[in-house]
């Protein structure tokens, strides 16, 4: 199988200043290899990266933005391999400090 890093993101431990569910800066799927498998997620520059789970949201400028991936956690692989712009880490919970999550397709 190969594993491919789609993107490397940033967060907050919590949601982010004014915001209700954001805790990162937007990133994107878009450079999915067409016959990927699985897109699967990995929290890295964490004391407890297992104990950490969150969101995945869109960000839509107009209108709710979506939930795309739900209870995320270190080792989290989804086959919903669609290639997205402008997703975000959102509802961090267990983090005690900013964490870096990796995001890979595997096919």
């Amino acid at each position: 199988m190969d594993k491919q890093l789609l993107a490397t993101v940033v967060s907050e431990a919590k949601p982010e200043s004014g915001q209700l569910h954001r805790s990162s800066g937007n990133f994107s799927t878009d450079s999915i290899t067409p016959g990927a498998l699985y897109v699967t997620f990995e929290v890295v520059d964490s004391p407890n990266p297992d104990a950490i789970h969150f969101d995945v949201m869109r960000d839509k400028s107009a209108g709710i933005d979506p939930v795309e991936y739900e209870n995320v956690y270190s080792g989290f692989q989804s086959n919903n391999v669609e290639p997205f712009r402008s997703l975000y880490i959102a509802n961090p919970e267990n983090a005690s400090a900013p964490f870096t999550v990796n995001v890979y397709s595997i096919s």
